[in-house]
């Protein structure tokens, strides 16, 4: 009977490295002729190598085989909800019908991630996820690079989280400003104790995800009789001679607008691509994983244009009798803390593939025996505290838009890489067992996927001075990653046990699948 690779992980255990395959029946005391010989002393070097190694994976065991399709769905569809109420509504400045178009564009990118993204997972279930990917399809190299594409995309989103959490609560309790460090240190404690119990993170998130859908949903009820189709397409336009006047074209600047739209159109969705972090803590993934992901597919697309609708006519205040800020605090305070719980679970399972693998230091993939990284955790916590500390005293009020931006364009790059990882394993490997298989519309959906995510990066880049500066910057950082890619994590890479890991059990399903297929011909032949 042919295994996957999922199966291999629930026998050894998460990240367990089966080393019981090449190890001789009676090798524990080698005789001294042995050892006084050449082979007997490789044999022997071979021997602690793998107990070093299933020692040091020992060490870094993430909780067994745990969540179902429903806790997928509320991981993935709780990293995205507080995009359905903050940070999108700034594009409204270029027209509702250029933030149409651009979700259009953003719904169908998402739909086609994900399709290419279920059928890697469940091949490949690797908590590094994209960097697992990269790889069998490239190298460690590449894998280094897009690793930490996927990580600082979702911390960068997780620090705008908590930031956003601290000037909600402020808003609430009308308290100064100052307390606001206050709030980021009681929300990142939060999600650190909820974390070091990943069974009731699961439930949690799911819970909280399922509470924040109620919340972006039953306001449409509420304040449907005040939409008005005519007030939502209002939208101001700067004239060449500095007077301001009001349009009602459907794309009052074109193009130009959708283009400048989807980034922020973008923000309704972005943070769906984290689920290959749950993988190897969920159980049955052949089905869980792609049910889980179709589910959240669809809550997140319903979510977001209702998001996209209610928004546009200021109903929420209109129908409740509030200032904006008091209803967008009102409603938006479960959904932006589940988002941080899980953003930040999704930070601190990066981390750990990335530090199990080799690509960062080994003490990051340290686990409890509850399965919780929590070297990996107080990382994740100390960059969240950070960046939030940042973005409070920052004296340039910029400083929040340059994150965002950043973190886009770590997400756009994650979204090119992808399909192209996609496409490169489907020719690389063809016989590796996919318990999900998209079959004829997988290379087309990673085309797409490409042409969509390259065109958003490119046009957002040459009409905007902010993207052009953050490029240059995430590319500088980029280069200085080389170096410190040959002279360290290259190193770690050569021996790693992650490494080996993947390769042994690609190499596994390889062999059992030719096999199978041989028998199938076999067979049909002798029936002929």
């Amino acid at each position: 009977m042919q295994k996957s690779a999922h199966d291999v992980l629930q026998t050894t255990g998460t990240g367990g490295f089966d080393d019981k395959s090449s190890k001789p029946s009676h090798v524990s005391r080698p005789s001294a002729v042995a050892q006084s010989s050449t082979a007997g002393k490789r044999e022997l070097a071979t021997l602690n190598k793998i107990r070093n190694k299933d020692e040091y994976l020992e060490k870094r065991k993430l909780m067994p085989a745990y969540a179902t399709s429903i806790h997928v769905w509320g991981f993935v569809v709780g990293t995205v909800i507080s995009g359905e109420f903050s940070g999108f509504n700034v594009g409204y400045a270029n027209g509702l019908g250029s933030m149409i178009v651009a979700h259009v564009f953003c719904s169908i990118l998402m739909g086609t991630v994900s399709l290419n993204l279920t059928e890697l997972a469940t091949a490949m279930p690797f908590a590094s996820g994209c960097a697992a990917y990269a790889s069998g399809a490239f190298n460690g190299a590449v894998a280094c690079f897009i690793g930490y594409a996927y990580t600082f995309d979702m911390v960068f989103i997780g620090a705008e989280a908590t930031a956003f959490i601290g000037v909600a609560l402020q808003a609430l309790f009308g308290t100064e400003t100052n307390y606001n460090i206050l709030y980021y240190l009681v929300t990142i404690l939060g999600c650190t104790v909820i974390n070091f119990y990943p069974k009731v993170y699961f439930n949690v998130i799911t819970a909280m995800t399922t509470i924040s859908c109620l919340l972006v949903v039953i306001p449409l009820f509420a304040v449907a009789p005040h939409f008005d189709f005519k007030d939502a397409f209002v939208t101001n336009v700067l004239m060449p001679d500095g007077t301001v006047t009001t349009s009602t074209d459907f794309l009052p600047f074109g193009i130009t607008g959708v283009i400048n739209s989807f980034p922020l159109a973008l923000y309704l969705l972005i943070g769906f691509e984290s689920m290959p972090c749950c993988v190897e803590e969920t159980q049955s993934i052949s089905t869980s994983i792609p049910r889980g992901m179709l589910a959240a597919n669809l809550t997140l697309l319903s979510m977001s244009w209702i998001a996209l609708v209610v928004t546009a006519g200021d109903m929420l205040a209109t129908a409740f009798n509030l200032s904006n800020e008091q209803a967008v605090t009102l409603v938006s305070l479960p959904s932006v803390f589940t988002s941080q719980l899980a953003i930040y679970y999704a930070t601190t399972r990066y981390i750990y593939g990335l530090s199990r693998g080799g690509y960062m230091p080994p003490a990051l993939s340290l686990t409890t025996k509850n399965g919780a990284p929590y070297t990996a955790m107080a990382a994740t916590s100390t960059m969240f505290g950070i960046l939030s500390a940042v973005l409070q005293y920052s004296p340039d009020k910029s400083t929040s838009a340059i994150l965002l931006t950043i973190g886009s364009i770590f997400a756009l790059t994650a979204y090119i890489v992808q399909p192209i990882l996609y496409i490169r394993l489907k020719f690389r490997l063809p016989t590796l067992p996919r318990p999900f298989n998209a079959r004829v519309f997988g290379i087309p959906a990673a085309i797409i996927n490409l042409v969509i995510a390259s065109a958003a990066l490119v046009g957002a880049v040459v009409l905007n001075g902010s993207w052009q500066w953050c490029l240059l910057w995430v590319s500088v950082g980029y280069v200085c990653m080389i170096p410190f890619y040959i002279l360290v994590v290259r190193h770690y890479l050569k021996d790693s046990p992650e490494k080996m890991f993947i390769k042994r059990q690609l190499d596994s399903m390889m062999r059992e699948s030719l096999i199978i297929s041989s028998t199938s011909v076999k067979g049909q032949s002798m029936a002929k």
